[in-house]
């Protein structure tokens, strides 16, 4: 389960996507604090000055000129609008932040309830092969015991039904646990495995008065 739990935390979309936007969201702060930090702004330009007579350029023409300016502003009061932006980033910053692990909670419940669902299906379909295997062995026995006139018709027939709904059932286990194998990849990022049976619980507490407190 702590494997199941790392590949998750490394690998599901949603977590990254996630951790991606609160990136975004962080670089809104170094955005709000560019807005009381001095700012050079510079051009440059080229100029050529033709005189046409006919067809022909006059020998008065001029260029190329080259030309530049360079414009240095410094902001002094800008009214508290720098230091509330860069406080209302933070805060985003801490909302985000506070997103972001209730989607890891989240993500790690479903997490869980794939790893433990995928236990309890493959438990599942192996007692409806199981019960297979025994409506299999019952129906020859009972085919031997019609052979020798122990049984009816009817008798064998009614054993075939039941291996029939058995198989139908098997059928449909097996379909449900692909099902959940497939949800399980979803979320986790990779096939389940030979998955081991989670840890068990800690004890409740003795007291409500205790689990409060916890």
């Amino acid at each position: 389960l702590r494997e199941a739990l790392v590949s998750t935390y490394q690998t599901n979309p949603t977590i990254n996507a996630q951790r991606e936007s609160l990136r975004a969201t962080d670089a809104n702060v170094a955005i709000a604090r560019a807005g009381g930090r001095p700012q050079v702004s510079g051009s440059v330009g080229i100029n050529r000055d033709l005189t046409r007579s006919g067809i022909l350029v006059s020998p008065s023409s001029k260029g190329p000129v080259i030309s530049g300016g360079v414009d240095l502003s410094v902001p002094l009061f800008q009214g508290g609008r720098v230091s509330n932006s860069i406080r209302a980033a933070r805060t985003r910053v801490e909302a985000g932040r506070a997103t972001l692990r209730a989607v890891e909670g989240d993500v790690f419940t479903e997490a869980v309830a794939a790893y433990m669902d995928v236990i309890r299906d493959r438990s599942i379909v192996s007692l409806n092969e199981n019960q297979v295997r025994v409506l299999e062995t019952n129906l020859q026995a009972t085919r031997d015991r019609f052979e020798v006139g122990d049984l009816t018709r009817t008798d064998v027939a009614q054993s075939e039904a039941r291996l029939a709904l058995a198989r139908s059932g098997l059928a449909t286990v097996r379909g449900v646990l692909e099902a959940t194998e497939e949800n399980y990849e979803r979320v986790v990022g990779v096939p389940p495995g030979d998955l081991q049976p989670p840890p068990p619980l800690p004890a409740l507490p003795p007291t409500p008065d205790q689990a409060v407190e916890i």
